[in-house]
């Protein structure tokens, strides 16, 4: 009988866990995760802190779904170490478990302000169900504005579920560009547009010089530009890192993450990764990466827990893959849409009356990059032809994705 463990109750772990168990009845399946609530939809946390998205709705599945899968979740359980030699993972609480098959799935850890006063109470990150929760209990004791350091996915999602409490926001970046370096000009512009008419501020250009406190609480910041805003709410959406901690020691190769290959192995045997904390092959750029969304950690988790049990499936390789709504504005962001390479076409296309821009990128008459800006019809498409490489030419893929719009072309 095999001893399957995974560290992480994220996308990646619970989506390894039901591959695994899909192939193997047999085996013992362990998830070992820090957090105190069932595995959870992070990618709702804002509609929850919005109040859109109740309680109820937040867990992918309910308790019952682990006891009849034969699951032992044990949550509050937080990983100290790997012994590899031993084939075993040390506890916080003094425990050891045994692996025969392990899984590397431990997610990101946000990052923090540097900045004078950036741990005074009521400046916070927003990574978890409980984070969430303490974001709606100070939101309701104030009525200053809140402000959101960070215009990246995970800034203007929760800019959104604030704003939709009720709450006056204002939302600084520090790159001239909203979700850099993934939007250019254009695609910002529209979408910086659409967050200002919903009633957020935006400063572009602008993070937070110093948090001010008084009597141990937040009650103001000065931004980069001298402006003094009132606050005693100040969320950090500036990235996040992933969880490697653990891992000091141990043998197992980490650049940015932790390195794997096509069968999701790092160089140790019997030890696996995947999600926010793999680095892998990108066949777009020929380097590893890190690639941090949802959908990526659920398909490298299924494909994972597919590999550990012996029943592997080809991976192509990680791409940029994400598509997200703000403010009723859909984004969607495919592959390689930074163009800074050479030999690469870029095809752009607007409809400023209706509010929509589109980039493709393409390299050798095949498409290897897509930025939609409201209205993503066409991203499966577009995914499936960077994915299996298909031929399109400019004037093909202009009849394709960008009827309707106006169109300029370029080479670099």
């Amino acid at each position: 009988m095999t001893r399957y463990v995974i560290v992480g109750g994220g996308p990646a772990g619970v989506s390894a866990a039901t591959a695994i168990r899909s192939q193997d009845s047999d085996g013992s399946l362990v998830i070992l995760d820090r957090d105190r609530d069932l595995p959870y939809y992070r990618t709702e946390l804002d509609t929850y802190i919005a109040g859109t998205t109740p309680e109820a709705e937040l867990p992918l599945h309910p308790e019952p779904f682990y006891r009849d899968q034969r699951i032992d979740l044990r949550l509050r359980t937080v990983v100290a170490r790997l012994r590899p030699a031993g084939r075993s993972v040390d506890l916080e609480d003094g425990s050891s478990v045994e692996y025969d098959a392990l899984l590397l799935a431990p997610g990101s850890r946000p990052l923090r302000g540097s900045w004078t006063g950036a741990d005074v109470p009521g400046v916070m990150t927003v990574r978890t169900w409980d984070d969430a929760r303490e974001v709606i209990r100070r939101a309701g004791e104030t009525s200053r504005p809140v402000v959101v350091v960070g215009g990246g996915v995970l800034g203007l999602i929760l800019a959104e579920g604030i704003h939709q409490r009720g709450k006056a926001v204002t939302l600084l970046e520090r790159e001239p560009t909203l979700w850099a370096p993934l939007l250019d000009e254009p695609a910002s512009a529209v979408v910086r547009k659409g967050v200002e008419e919903a009633g957020v501020a935006v400063g572009l250009g602008e993070e937070v010089a110093e948090v001010s406190a008084e009597s141990g609480r937040v009650v103001g910041v000065r931004t980069s530009r001298g402006r003094r805003l009132e606050t005693e709410l100040v969320i950090v959406a500036i990235g996040v890192r992933p969880d490697l901690g653990f891992l000091e020691g141990s043998g197992v190769r980490v650049d940015r993450g932790i390195l794997i290959d096509h069968e999701f192995r790092t160089n140790v045997p019997g030890v696996f990764a995947a999600g926010d904390a793999a680095q892998a092959y990108d066949p777009l750029t020929g380097l590893f990466r890190v690639v941090t969304s949802w959908n990526n950690a659920m398909e490298q988790g299924r494909l994972a827990g597919l590999s550990m049990a012996k029943a592997s499936t080809p991976y192509r390789g990680v791409i940029v893959s994400n598509s997200e709504g703000f403010f009723g504005i859909r984004v969607a962001v495919l592959g390689l849409t930074q163009t800074g390479a050479k030999a690469l076409t870029v095809l752009r296309g607007r409809n400023d009356e209706k509010g929509l821009y589109r980039k493709l990128v393409l390299r050798e008459e095949k498409l290897v990059g897509a930025l939609l800006v409201g209205n993503v019809s066409g991203e499966g498409m577009m995914k499936k032809f960077i994915l299996e490489g298909r031929r399109l030419t400019s004037e093909e893929a202009k009849s394709k994705f960008l009827t309707g719009m106006v169109i300029e072309e370029s080479e670099k």
